[in-house]
């Protein structure tokens, strides 16, 4: 089941749990599938629900997503997103970070034929900007293997919303996410839940800012942190 942060005729904001597609083929599960059977169920003498996703996070990202109960919500969700009027602020872990705050702006583009995306020069075909700014929350020492590392907790706030943006934009420093093998990292994070596919990464969508698609009003959600990073951050 996926917890509902918030509940709107118009709109549902959720806490996506890391190991799930946003949406699939048919027969393969998904944040979209999962929410129609879930609201379908639970709202029985109901029409069958609608869902439409305005926005995704990876498989292996957990944290707060909107999602449109109607086609005129989807559509004023999409344009908010396309306008670039949504606040998404992440967290995540990564090697210990010395500077406290800084603002990236790279050029990337998806890798033809595999699901990596990579940076590259602003004439490269294909290449879009990835914007993002960060700002260091607190330092770590966490056990890896036989030693103790010190990692940093980092709130990121994203300009652009491009293909695992975050994650390449951190990687590409050597500073990769825990747990993200695709971009670098050597850590183990949480460990994956049963059927899941590929093993959690340290990011978490924590907060989403944006205007309610029926009244214009603003709306903001916090999602809290997956199970197992509080204790392992030494929080209660």
């Amino acid at each position: 089941m996926i917890e509902i942060l918030f509940e709107h005729a118009w709109f549902l904001v959720i806490n996506k749990p890391s190991g799930m597609l946003t949406q699939a083929v048919p027969g393969i599960e998904s944040v979209q599938t999962t929410l129609i059977e879930q609201l379908s169920n639970r709202d029985r003498s109901a029409p069958r629900a609608f869902i439409g996703m305005p926005h995704r996070l990876d498989r292996v990202t957990s944290g707060a997503m909107v999602v449109a109960r109607n086609q005129r919500a989807l559509r004023r969700l999409s344009d908010q997103f396309a306008a670039r009027k949504v606040i998404k602020i992440y967290h995540a872990l990564v090697p210990h970070l010395s500077e406290c705050e800084s603002k990236w702006h790279d050029y990337l583009r998806k890798v033809p034929d595999e699901a990596r995306a990579e940076l590259v020069s602003r004439e490269t075909e294909g290449a879009k900007e990835a914007v993002l700014s960060y700002r260091v929350l607190s330092q770590h020492e966490l056990r890896r293997e036989d030693t103790m590392e010190l990692v940093s907790l980092v709130e990121i706030e994203l300009e652009t919303g491009r293909m695992h943006q975050i994650r390449l934009q951190f990687g590409s420093r050597g500073l990769p996410i825990l747990g993200d093998i695709l971009y670098g990292s050597h850590w183990k994070w949480l460990e994956s839940e049963p059927g899941q596919r590929e093993s959690p990464i340290a990011l978490h969508a924590g907060k989403i800012e944006f205007h309610n698609p029926q009244n214009a009003e603003r709306i903001s959600i916090v999602a809290p942190l997956p199970k197992g990073w509080p204790e392992l951050l030494g929080q209660p």
